[in-house]
C-alpha cells in the first residue's frame, strides 16, 4: 500500500507541474496579442509596444485610448512532492501482529460456560479409572445346595471358602475331593466331586512349586470323573498330571490309567 501511495503522489505532482507550465504558456502568449486600434471607424491592428504612439485623428477626438498593459506572469511555484517515508520493518511487524493479539483477545473473552466445555474432556480424561480388583489366579468354587453334605465336606468347604493363602486352599480342597472319592458309590459325592475338577487344577496351577505336589487329587479326580461317564474329562485329567510329571502311584502310573479310561469309554459306547 505505501508504494501506491507514492506513485499517486508523484503523478498528481508531474499533473500540477504541466498544468502550470501551459497556463504560463497561455498567459504569455495573450500579452503578445495585437492591439485594435479604431482609425477612422474601422478597426487597425497595432501591436501592443506601439499603442501609446498612435496619434489621434480628428475624426478620433474624443475618443481615448488607454495603453494594454503588459500583464506580468505569475511565476507558478513548482510542486515538489516529497515522497513519503518508507515504513520501517518493525511498524509491518507490529501491524501483522496486531490481528493475532486481536485472536487472543477474542479468545480471552469467551464465556465461562464455553470454557468449562471445553476444559471438561481434559478433567475427565485426567481423572484415573479405578483399577479392578485383581482376579484371583484359580477358579473360585461356586456355592451350591451342599445341605446333603457329611459333617468333614461342609468343613473341608468351608476352610477352602475361609483361607486366604492359595497353600491353604489346596489342603482343604484336597480334602474335600478325598471326602467325595470316598462316598462315590452315592450319586451326590461322586458328581459333586468331579464337579471340582476345573476348581483344583486351576488351584494346582498356581502353586508356587506344583511339580513337586503328589498327584494323588488328580487321580481321585479322574476316578470320579470316569465313573461319571465323563471319559474325556477323566483323560485331559491324567493328561494335566503328566505335564507336571506326577504320579497316581501306581506301577502304570497316568499313562496306564488313560488306557484303562480308554477301554472304558470304548465299552460304555459299544
Amino acid at each position: 500500500m505505501k508504494y501506491i501511495a507514492i506513485i499517486l503522489l508523484v503523478a498528481v505532482g508531474v499533473y500540477l507541474y504541466k498544468r502550470a507550465q501551459r497556463l504560463a504558456q497561455e498567459e504569455q502568449q495573450a500579452t503578445q496579442k495585437p492591439v485594435e486600434k479604431v482609425v477612422s471607424g474601422e478597426a487597425v491592428d497595432v501591436p501592443s509596444q506601439e499603442a501609446e504612439k498612435v496619434v489621434s485623428t480628428p475624426a478620433d477626438e474624443g475618443v481615448t485610448f488607454e495603453p494594454v498593459e503588459p500583464v506580468e506572469t505569475e511565476a507558478v511555484e513548482e510542486t515538489v512532492v516529497e515522497p513519503a517515508e518508507p515504513v520501517e520493518k518493525a511498524e509491518a511487524v507490529e501491524a501483522v501482529e496486531e490481528p493475532v493479539e486481536v485472536v487472543e483477545a477474542a479468545e480471552e473473552t469467551k464465556p465461562a460456560e464455553v470454557v468449562e466445555a471445553e476444559k471438561a474432556p481434559e478433567q475427565a480424561v485426567a481423572e484415573p479409572e479405578p483399577e479392578p480388583e485383581p482376579e484371583p489366579a484359580f477358579k473360585m468354587l461356586a456355592v451350591t445346595d451342599e445341605s446333603w453334605a457329611n459333617d468333614k465336606l461342609t468343613a473341608s468347604l468351608a476352610q477352602y471358602r475361609a483361607e486366604p493363602e492359595t497353600e491353604g486352599k489346596h489342603v482343604a480342597l484336597l480334602q474335600a475331593i478325598a471326602e467325595c472319592y470316598k462316598q462315590r458309590k452315592q450319586e451326590d459325592y461322586r458328581e459333586y466331586g468331579a464337579a471340582l475338577s476345573p476348581y483344583y487344577q486351576s488351584l494346582f496351577a498356581a502353586l508356587p512349586e506344583p511339580t513337586k505336589e503328589k498327584g494323588v487329587g488328580f487321580m481321585q479326580l479322574a476316578t470320579l470323573l470316569n465313573d461319571c461317564g465323563d471319559f474325556d474329562g477323566a483323560i485331559k485329567t491324567c493328561q494335566a498330571a503328566i505335564g507336571y510329571g506326577l504320579s497316581d502311584g501306581t506301577v502304570t502310573g497316568f499313562e496306564g490309567r488313560i488306557t484303562r479310561i480308554e477301554k472304558a469309554k470304548t465299552k460304555a459306547q459299544s
